[in-house]
């Protein structure tokens, strides 16, 4: 049984850190005693660079976030990516935020490279305003800017020819060999299989990067040196 006092849980790998939360706690309370524990907790948290794995409750994006938030405020954990284990599947293809389906009405002639052995790719003409979003099976292209409020949801690769600044999901059905690319990459949330990344502000790039994912870990890299 979870008391109080064991709430939120902490246990530290090489490489991991896994927090267990109660499943039963209000989350306004859990998040009460999360603070405190992660206060209590600093020298465990603090010159480390480790991913974060939230286990023992389904949390929604924006309880994820505030959680996070407190993490990054209080420490100076250096956190490539975050998750949750246990998602169900519609979780991870069904946000929950209202948007609003852009059907594909544009197909150009593409360069041969950026067209080879990718499987039933999409094209969007454009910029993505705020509450717009994109979901197919496959890979999806957009050009034009993928601007904050909207969504890409994608079986296979994300790739945006302007500035991503929006949310974006590349392998949404647990697909780990997809990658996110954007000429702009600000994106308010990023993520690529079942991993959720979390981008500090300073990390983000003006300038052409690309994300994926190598031996269970997001990586995001310059396309321009």
């Amino acid at each position: 049984m979870i008391t109080n006092k064991n709430s939120v849980v902490l246990k530290g790998r090489k490489d991991e850190i896994t927090i267990a939360l109660d499943s039963r706690m209000p989350f306004r309370d859990l998040q009460t005693h999360f603070h405190k524990k992660i206060l209590g907790a600093k020298k465990f948290f603090n010159g480390a660079k480790s991913n974060v794995v939230f286990t023992g409750r389904d949390l929604t994006e924006e309880e994820e976030w505030r959680l996070m938030d407190i993490i990054t405020a209080e420490t100076t954990l250096d956190v490539p990516f975050s998750r949750k284990k246990g998602l169900k599947t519609n979780e991870k293809l069904n946000p929950t935020s209202p948007i609003n389906p852009i059907k594909p009405t544009f197909t150009p002639t593409a360069p041969a490279d950026l067209l080879h052995n990718v499987h039933d790719t999409t094209y969007h003409q454009g910029g993505l305003r705020s509450g717009q979003a994109i979901r197919h099976h496959g890979s999806v292209v957009v050009i034009g800017d993928a601007n904050p409020g909207s969504e890409i949801i994608a079986g296979g690769h994300v790739i945006v020819l302007g500035a991503l600044k929006g949310f974006v999901h590349a392998g949404c059905a647990g697909n780990e060999e997809t990658f996110v690319s954007g000429l702009v990459f600000r994106p308010t949330q990023l993520r690529i299989a079942n991993a959720i990344v979390y981008i500090p502000e300073e990390h983000k790039r003006k300038t052409p990067a690309c994300a994926y994912m190598q031996d269970g870990q997001v990586f995001i890299a310059p396309l321009i040196n």
